[in-house]
């Protein structure tokens, strides 16, 4: 069973919120509308503990896991291709899914199947499902080819996994180098520094030349305020702001940064590249893959960029010219959008821009790994010299301060 926290308006309009536990997202839905209520939010959360304090923080829980969908999604590709029908498939995914919620939400899937629905709906039910693969769903079952939906989903979704491995492999050295230096810096300023000082009264360090009272200022702040500064800082931010609204706003700022901006730009224009040959090699209309595709862009500024295309395009503007419209494109992509909306081959140029944008990503991945060593060796030297010439003018310094 999970647990969904929810608000709800009942027939007076009051409104009433709590929780409840179900198997499904659309099994808790259904309990509360049979109560007469009218859902306005449900989520399904768990209960963390803070270190802290006794406050329990609900956060969000991803229930289902890209790694648990693409294993469905391919297993059911395979059963499929082998003859056997959609119910029996889902029942034989079922009992192979390790993940317990997939597993709830497929029973919920054959149930609703049998009981007449389509496989879309039976999907869309469950709650658990993106609007890009159900869109995927409908338009394999509109044709009789299912298979050929899974396998789309199970290529899309082995993308996305195979993308965010290489870039934690990418960074993972740097980061690690990062923290190394951290603790490197705080073990130096919370033990070394302290020890270093503590033979002289407060009268002889009034004494000592200006950097060695200034590393000891710096350790003294460190030692007082740092540690309960951080311990707020967690609660604070486990309780108002929370990590995915502060990625997304760091994540948009960091578009601004020349160091970054190519980066972020490739990466996103990659992602949706690959979507969009995705949803249009599965035979979903150009406007719907469209609009989904640009749902999937985790850059908020690239996001909004794209959302006036979507509108000129509907009103029947040229797909080249609005995009030509777009500054924050590169000319490559409105170049070959028109060349695709000429020849009618619109899913195979967006592959060759997701293979132009991804090699343009992986480069910018190396450029900036290969600058972040030396950077953070260089920055270290500096901190450790400056601490170092501090120690050595102090020990100079000695025979002056009467001990």
């Amino acid at each position: 069973m999970s647990s969904f926290k929810y608000q709800c308006v009942d027939l007076t309009g009051k409104e009433t919120s709590g929780t409840l536990s179900a198997p499904t997202l659309s099994e808790a839905r259904t309990v509360l509308k049979d109560k007469g209520l009218r859902v306005v939010s449900i989520t399904e959360s768990v209960s963390i503990k803070s270190p802290f304090s006794s406050a329990t923080f609900s956060v969000k829980k991803t229930t289902v896991g890209e790694t648990d969908l693409y294993n469905m999604s391919k297993e059911l590709s395979v059963l499929l291709r082998a003859g056997l029908r959609i119910d029996n498939s889902l029942e034989i995914v079922t009992q192979t899914a390790a993940n317990q919620v997939l597993k709830a939400c497929l029973r919920s899937v054959v149930k609703e199947i049998r009981a007449g629905k389509s496989v879309a709906e039976a999907f869309e039910k469950t709650g658990t499902f993106n609007n890009l693969m159900l869109s995927v769903i409908r338009v394999g079952e509109s044709v009789g080819d299912l298979k050929m939906s899974f396998e789309q989903i199970a290529g899309n979704l082995q993308f996305q996994i195979q993308f965010k491995a290489e870039i934690k492999n990418n960074l993972t050295y740097p980061v690690f180098l990062i923290l190394a230096s951290m603790v490197t810096l705080f073990i130096i300023f919370k033990f070394i520094i302290p020890r270093f000082f503590s033979v002289f009264g407060a009268d002889q360090l009034q004494h000592l030349p200006a950097v060695s009272k200034m590393l000891f200022a710096m350790s003294e702040y460190l030692n007082m305020y740092a540690i309960f500064g951080v311990i707020v800082a967690i609660v604070l931010f486990f309780k108002y702001v929370g990590v995915k609204k502060l990625f997304h706003s760091a994540y948009a700022r960091a578009l601004s940064l020349p160091v970054f901006r190519p980066l972020i730009l490739n990466l996103e224009l990659s992602r949706f590249s690959y979507s969009m040959h995705t949803m249009l090699s599965s035979g979903i209309e150009f406007i719907k893959a469209l609009k989904y595709s640009i749902d999937l862009i985790q850059n908020e500024r690239i996001r909004n960029v794209f959302q006036p295309a979507l509108k000129l395009i509907k009103e029947g503007r040229s797909i080249g010219e609005v995009f030509s419209g777009i500054e924050m494109l590169p000319d490559i992509v409105p170049s070959m959008v028109t060349v695709g909306e000429k020849s009618g081959n619109m899913k195979e140029i967006f592959l060759e821009l997701f293979n132009v944008f991804d090699d343009r990503f992986k480069r910018a991945v190396k450029k900036i790994v290969i600058l972040i060593e030396p950077a953070i060796i260089i920055l270290m030297g500096i901190i450790v010299g400056f601490i170092v010439i501090s120690l050595i003018l102090t020990v100079m310094n000695v025979g002056n301060i009467k001990l």
